[in-house]
């Protein structure tokens, strides 16, 4: 999107912002002074609250330009997203706007219209934007289709092709194709060779937006043609040739001017990473809440069945590959791994105490681990930590291995419930693994914990 089309959307969303508050506070009045709510004090003066709308209109402004929401122009993200990231804005007007009208000495107003003002102002908020989004997709479309040059191969053109789908409100239309290898059809247009002179080329087919994908050594053929082509058209966009290194999608960061494409993004960040933390946190209060009684008995009958304490820290690779201490109940002796040193748990494993191999064979020593997901360590759902020791074997012989570190570890997973758990195939386990970070949502977090409680906490491969 250029410039003037992003300012152009902005202003279209700020108008309409002031329009839907304006029509919130108002209709709050009128919702809440009605015959149907009885008003003892009488219903008061709509001058009163109208008075408020200019106030309103300013920390509506300052709400959404200090939560950067005016910044985003949300080309790239679906209207659920970006009614998702109306929320914090929402809720910072709404805060500012009680506590300036209960500072506000000229009159007191009703609770009831504040209220009713701050469950609606949210509403029509999305509303607007749904509409402004709608009205600025066919003002642009009624516009003449961008004219682009395709400067591909045949492998990567589908990449280029889809951007002109998805990228932008203004439609577009492939007007030529430049081929940096042997020569393909597009959109049934034949490719062509790199031209001598770029400038001439550009003029001559009245290019206006160039999209570049190519592989890696392709760049070296178009490296003084980028600098002519940033110069002569508005929009250059280059697509790097970087997928086949993640299985990821990649991030993009500005870091001092520079553009740095992050290969492994983890794809729980911003609005994804706060749900689930607080996804953990109410479900790990819940979850020990539930299971405090066994917790307590289990506390108790641990320090008899043998010496030592009560819980056991063994060190994990967690979040980026950085090192935590696990929490769970003991279920060995101290001196357990005094001759053997660390091994794989195996079937034959017979260095549990008697009640150490109940708990292990249930999963009950892996309720401290709540407090592990409070701490935010780690977290209800996702991949099984391992000990660094394992981890580094690990890393060697299964490719892929260490993209499951880009989300917290956790205590049930998506590999567990789908009986890839204890001695069993570990490029199975990085199989599941990676789906579910590919894949992952609140819903999918919740399906693991209900087929966790389903499937119960016994398992033939927990030994």
């Amino acid at each position: 999107m250029n410039r003037e089309a992003k300012n152009t959307l902005i202003t279209f969303r700020i108008l309409m912002d002031l329009a839907a508050v304006t029509v919130a506070w108002l209709g709050s009045y009128f919702i809440r002074f009605t015959p149907i709510f009885p008003a003892p004090k009488g219903i008061p003066d709509l001058e009163l609250y109208a008075k408020l709308i200019p106030f309103l209109w300013v920390l509506t402004v300052l709400s959404f330009t200090l939560t950067g929401h005016y910044q985003r122009t949300g080309k790239h993200r679906t209207p659920l997203l970006e009614s998702v990231d109306l929320i914090p804005a929402a809720i910072l007007l709404s805060v500012s706007f009680v506590a300036f009208s209960y500072f506000y000495e000229e009159y007191r107003y009703s609770r009831g219209v504040t209220l009713v003002f701050m469950a609606l102002s949210p509403i029509l908020l999305v509303t607007g934007r749904s509409l402004i989004r709608k009205f600025f997709r066919a003002w642009q479309k009624s516009k003449d289709p961008v004219r682009v040059l395709v400067i591909s191969d045949q492998d990567l053109v589908t990449s280029a092709l889809s951007i002109m789908e998805t990228s932008d409100l203004r439609s577009y239309r492939v007007a030529k194709v430049i081929s940096t290898g042997e020569a393909f059809k597009c959109g049934g247009l034949e490719s062509e060779s790199i031209p001598e002179s770029w400038i001439d080329y550009l003029a001559t087919h009245r290019i206006e937006s160039v999209i570049v994908a190519v592989p890696n050594a392709g760049f070296e053929t178009l490296s003084q043609g980028l600098g002519v082509m940033a110069n002569q058209v508005g929009s250059l966009r280059i697509i790097p040739d970087v997928l086949k290194y993640t299985k990821f999608t990649p991030g993009i960061d500005l870091i001092k001017g520079y553009p740095v494409v992050s290969l492994h993004e983890s794809p729980l960040s911003g609005s994804g990473y706060v749900a689930k933390r607080l996804f953990d946190i109410v479900g790990a209060i819940v979850a020990l809440t539930l299971f405090s009684p066994i917790m307590i008995f289990l506390s108790i009958l641990v320090p008899l069945s043998s010496r030592g304490p009560i819980l056991y820290r063994q060190q994990r690779m967690g979040l980026d590959g950085k090192p935590f201490d696990i929490l769970k109940f003991r279920s060995m002796p101290l001196d357990a791994e005094k001759k053997t040193g660390a091994v794989w748990a195996q079937p034959t494993d017979n260095r549990a105490t008697k009640l150490g191999s109940f708990m292990r064979k249930t999963s009950l020593d892996e309720l401290p681990q709540l407090l592990n997901v409070l701490k935010g360590e780690m977290s209800l759902v996702g991949p099984r930590p391992e000990r660094p020791v394992f981890v580094d074997q690990f890393r060697r012989e299964i490719p892929g291995y260490m993209l499951r570190h880009k989300v917290k570890a956790g205590i049930t997973g998506w590999a567990q419930v789908n009986g890839w758990r204890g001695d069993t195939s570990l490029e199975k386990r990085i199989e599941f693994d990676l789906y579910y970070i590919q894949n992952w949502s609140i819903l999918l977090d919740a399906k693991i914990i209900l087929m966790t409680f389903i499937s119960g906490f016994i398992n033939k491969n927990a030994y």
